[in-house]
C-alpha cells in the first residue's frame, strides 16, 4: 500500500468510485481508495 497520497477517498461505494473516475480524469494520480475491509 502507498504510503502517502494527495487524495484519500474512504468509501468504494458509488460516489466513491465515481469521485476517483473524475479525479483521475482530470489527471490527478495520486489517489487513494479506501474500502472498510482492506
Amino acid at each position: 500500500m502507498e504510503s502517502h497520497a494527495r487524495v484519500v477517498i474512504i468509501g468504494g461505494g458509488v460516489v466513491g468510485c465515481s469521485i476517483l473516475y473524475h479525479l483521475s480524469k482530470f489527471g490527478l494520480k495520486d489517489c487513494i481508495l479506501l474500502e472498510r475491509k482492506e
